[in-house]
């Protein structure tokens, strides 16, 4: 069958009514997603240390919005105002010492829901078989229980970048008004990108998608009229940044800053003393694009560095899964390197703390990749279907790359890659009992 028939013959409510079986067989896996990831948070880490990154400046900005504590104009420009504004909740509504551990709790509970909504996705661009599988991947996925407990933006960022995508799924099969359908979409992914700022090219290209591969006329003014919308919001957006700062900054003042620091060097941060160093030098020099003008000048000097530059960076953060560093030990790649070279026996390999964890997350981590790509390949007659799932991770990973990119920066788009996996296990496992 072909992708418009598909098309045609999807499902138009937005919650299905699979039969008795598969009812069944998601609400148990939803119980166990949800019961591994309050294990992390209650049993296996239940004092996460929270020195050093990001996690102390979001819980501090976080209290200070619910006790109305000064707090500058341009926070929310600087790290995003969507997960701090999530923590002043618990501040508002719970006493200090429970906030972090309510605020974990709440994760896990939003990351079981993601495994809901990724579900509904899967089953709605392929069959609830592939759904299934697709939510008991991600409830196993020891990367998704462990950063459910995690305080930073990642799974707020997640949840909202695959509810995003799966309303636009839905209001694309709709019959009859599907405008309601695309503009919640829109405007839930443009919350993703006030969380992380990498996501704000996405709504822009699913509602592009709309245009493939013959646009209607009223698939083209659906598309102006989402895309105004969008684009209205972030100028008044635009606009408030501007009064608090004199600046003008769509989403994120760190853009600019990630950019130059991607273009030189090895391409990654360097800690903060040894950035505000080199930023001092580059304002003295160059003013207020400092950054841009620096960072141009690097590129055009040599472009052929800065594209072995960007493959060396954009291999790093994929051959490296996002997790691993919570578990103690050396790194298992190093590990890896060292039996290879002799330095290490395989029996140390074996006995090095957090071994197995680490090795389950390997697993997971290049069997969704490796599936993914295969799932690609299988579905590629139906490209329009799947372009729903390509683009995030098209989109995250090519920002990022050009950006600044480490393992967690690639990770959100690690639900899309799972539900294309689980069509390929789908896939081949019918071929073979054929």
């Amino acid at each position: 069958m072909n992708w418009k028939n598909n098309l045609l013959n999807a499902p138009t409510a937005i919650s299905p009514n699979p039969d008795r079986r598969v009812r069944i067989a998601l609400f148990a896996i939803l119980l166990l997603a949800l019961a591994l990831r309050l294990h992390w948070v209650l049993v296996a880490d239940p004092s996460p240390k929270l020195g050093g990154g990001d996690a102390p400046f979001y819980l501090i900005l976080g209290k200070n919005l619910a006790i109305g504590a000064p707090t500058p104009e341009t926070w929310s420009i600087i790290v995003g105002p969507v997960y701090p504004i999530y923590l002043s909740f618990f501040y508002l509504l719970l006493p200090e010492n429970l906030v972090v551990q309510a605020a974990r709790l709440g994760q896990a509970a939003l990351d079981t829901l993601m495994c809901l909504t990724a579900f509904d996705l899967a089953r709605r661009i392929f069959d609830a078989r592939v759904g299934l599988l697709t939510a008991l991947i991600l409830a196993l996925d020891l990367r998704f229980i462990v950063q459910a407990g995690a305080i930073n933006t990642e799974t707020i960022f997640i949840f909202l970048a695959v509810l995003g995508v799966w309303l636009f799924v839905a209001a694309r099969a709709a019959q009859g008004n599907r405008l309601w359908g695309y503009a919640g979409s829109v405007v839930i992914l443009l919350l993703s990108a006030l969380t992380r700022p990498a996501a704000l090219p996405l709504p822009v290209l699913l509602i592009a998608s709309l245009l493939l591969p013959r646009p209607t006329r009223t698939q083209m003014i659906a598309a102006g009229l989402i895309a105004g919308v969008g684009v209205a919001g972030f100028v008044i957006y635009a606009a408030r940044n501007y009064q608090a700062t004199g600046q003008i900054t769509i989403i994120s003042d760190g853009l600019t800053g990630n950019f130059w620091m991607g273009s030189r060097g090895d391409g990654q941060w360097h800690g903060a003393e040894q950035f505000q160093k080199e930023v001092d030098d580059l304002k003295a020099r160059y003013g207020y694009l400092a950054y841009a003008e620096d960072a141009f000048r690097t590129i055009t000097a040599d472009p052929l560095a800065y594209g072995r530059l960007l493959i060396v960076k954009l291999a790093g953060a994929y051959l490296q899964p996002h997790g691993t560093v919570a578990f103690p030990g050396e790194s298992l790649k190093d590990l890896a390197v060292g039996v290879l070279h002799r330095r290490v026996s395989f029996a140390e390999l074996v006995r090095g703390d957090g071994f197995w964890p680490k090795l389950y997350i390997y697993i997971f981590h290049f069997s969704g990749l490796i599936g993914g790509l295969i799932g690609v390949w299988l579905a590629r007659r139906e490209w329009v279907k799947i372009l729903p799932l390509v683009l995030p991770a098209i989109t995250f990973t090519g920002v990022y790359t050009i950006l600044t990119i480490i393992p967690r920066y690639v990770f959100p788009e690690m639900p899309f890659v799972m539900i294309l996996a689980a069509y390929a296990a789908a896939q081949l496992r019918a071929r073979v009992r054929r």
